[in-house]
């Protein structure tokens, strides 16, 4: 759970239940902000109490902070804001108060701010819109109120995800974010439907806006067009392409009464070109509106209401070369998410814990680079998971040990690093033993602590932190 680079703490990972299966109690320690080569802080799943510390915000190294899944309280610390480095912070399902702090805009490099499940109240800082490089902004389940800050719409084509649900959100959606999709739980926000402003929203600040060198495809309500919806096009944007609506009465019969299967149907259609990349015309996906849903290949269509439930991309004589768009996470009817066997390039999305009754993951014999998302260890109904033979690296992410109905396991032919969590070793099938990794070793407790540590105590015995560097 601690990794040291040139005798400097870099990372703090103690995610979940540890390795004897007790779990951090008491309070997290001011004086982990004296770590000052520290990149991770990871201290999630826990059963850590009281407020975050200030003193955390002095980090100048920090890309993740992650204190998920505890019982937390108090306010969220604008101190935060000064950790310029940041680019994950993760403070979701605890019982923090009070207001955002506007200082969070001052995170210029912040790529995910999952603030969801808290009883946060007020109204959503306009100062957000400064996050130029924000991808996902998930606020679900709060006690927000007020509007949406119509200066979010600057970040209409940056941001991939964005959870409003579960508060009491009225008023109108700028014409940027309700053009571009984003929102991905309209029906859920306030007391009544959100609809579009009338009027086009003024004052949007431009000046931090960067735009994305990948527009990510999105869907409802009305998607940014990525494909033409047919079964040819680029593998890239096409401003001028008409957007799909899956509502003609082919692709999705009797659309007024299928609605969750005409949104599933316009995401497809709107990812198509991001999935397929630059291939021939030959390899194409036959995806269109001019033919029933039933009928595309690799999608299967059941359950009342309908739903898109496996999307199987293992096609023989196809080889899709794009790469994976985080809004697959929008199709939560999944059970099956097969894209084996094909040149999908880039990362893994994050994200994928939104779907919520997927049972196989298998994104195998691929390209895919940088790390595995920590968030897999969130799917609970997940029983195969097979990432083997792309060229993804960092640690095993110790969540993945959370994944109790886990029954395959395949993770080898990667560049992985670090050790192998101990209980991963219980997945009936895995391919463990072909990774040239040795499993973590068990965590002995230490008997005598330094005088310069500060305890944190896991249920049954003491855990004991070393806070001083040479």
């Amino acid at each position: 759970g601690i990794s040291v680079d040139n005798s400097r703490v870099i990372t703090v990972a103690l995610d979940g239940a540890l390795r004897d299966g007790n779990r951090l109690t008491g309070r997290i320690p001011a004086r982990l902000g004296s770590l000052s080569a520290l990149r991770e802080l990871r201290l999630s799943g826990q059963s850590l109490t009281g407020t975050i510390p200030a003193a955390l915000g002095t980090f100048t190294q920090l890309r993740t902070l992650n204190l998920y899944s505890n019982t937390l309280t108090g306010s969220i610390p604008g101190t935060l804001g000064n950790i310029v480095t940041l680019q994950t912070l993760h403070l979701a399902s605890n019982s923090l108060s009070d207001t955002i702090p506007p200082a969070l805009g001052k995170l210029s490099n912040l790529l995910t701010l999952n603030l969801y499940t808290n009883t946060l109240r007020g109204r959503i800082p306009p100062a957000l819109a400064t996050l130029s490089r924000l991808q996902t902004l998930d606020l679900r389940n709060n006690q927000l109120s007020s509007t949406i800050p119509v200066q979010l719409d600057s970040l209409s084509d940056t941001l991939q995800t964005l959870y409003l649900g579960g508060n009491t959100i009225s008023g109108c959606v700028s014409r940027g974010l309700w053009s571009s999709g984003i929102i991905s739980d309209l029906q859920t926000i306030g007391t009544s439907g959100l609809s579009p402003c009338s009027l086009p929203p003024t004052a949007v600040p431009t000046a931090t806006h960067t735009p994305s060198p990948t527009p990510t495809a999105t869907a409802t309500p009305t998607p940014r067009p990525t494909s033409t919806g047919g079964g040819g096009g680029g593998g890239g944007g096409g401003g001028s392409s008409p957007r799909p609506t899956c509502t003609n009465g082919t692709v999705v019969p009797n659309p007024t009464a299928n609605t969750d299967l005409v949104r599933d149907c316009v995401l497809l259609l709107t990812i198509k070109a991001t999935l397929e990349g630059r291939i021939t015309t030959a390899m194409r996906l036959n995806w269109s509106e001019n033919s029933s849903i039933n009928t595309w290949e690799g999608v299967t269509i059941e359950g009342t209401p309908q739903r898109v439930v496996r999307l199987e991309l293992d096609i023989s004589g196809k080889t899709l070369a794009g790469s994976i768009p985080p809004t697959l996470s929008r199709l939560t009817g999944l059970q099956t998410l097969n894209l084996a066997n094909n040149a999908f390039s880039g990362r893994i999305p994050v994200g994928l814990r939104a779907l919520a009754n997927l049972q196989v993951l298998d994104f195998s014999n691929n390209r895919l680079s940088s790390s595995m998302p920590t968030d897999l260890g969130s799917i609970a109904t997940l029983q195969t998971l097979h990432l083997a033979n792309n060229s993804l690296t960092g640690s095993i992410p110790t969540t993945l040990v959370d994944l109790s109905a886990l029954r395959s396991l395949s993770l080898a032919g990667n560049r992985l690093s670090g050790c192998i969590p101990n209980a991963l070793a219980r997945v009936a099938q895995n391919d463990l033993s072909a990774i040239e990794l040795s499993f973590c070793a068990p965590v002995t407790p230490t008997a005598t602590p330094t005088a310069t540590a500060t305890p944190l105590a896991p249920v049954g015995r003491q855990l004991f932190l070393p806070l001083v560097h040479k």
